[in-house]
């Protein structure tokens, strides 16, 4: 059993990569979080936030039932085209590859 974990161990660039892409939200967080209070003065952001924790919490049921029964590494695509079908998933791929090259210009 060793000699096959061994043989497909993670390296340091994918260890790497796995730090980065779990720090990248909070960063985020970081900057949004007080520009947000410091352009809009509104005191309800934390409640935003709160919602938005209660959505993400029903939706990471959805996803690891899911997640189950789907074993495919193309992420959302995997997720929706299974679900809903593949013009879906399609659809929602190029949602988020506009959405991600919005975020990162």
């Amino acid at each position: 059993m060793s000699r096959a974990l061994a043989q497909d161990r993670l390296g340091v660039p994918a260890v790497l990569f796995f730090i980065l892409a779990g720090v990248a939200p909070l960063t985020v967080a970081a900057g949004v979080i007080p520009t947000a209070y410091q352009v809009t003065g509104l005191t309800a952001i934390p409640a935003a936030f709160v919602v938005v924790a209660v959505i993400l919490a029903i939706f990471t049921v959805g996803y690891v039932a899911m997640s189950r029964r789907i074993s495919n590494a193309g992420a959302f695509y995997a997720f929706i085209a299974r679900g809903l079908g593949r013009p879906a998933g399609v659809a929602a791929a190029m949602v988020a590859l506009v959405a991600y090259s919005c975020a990162l210009g």
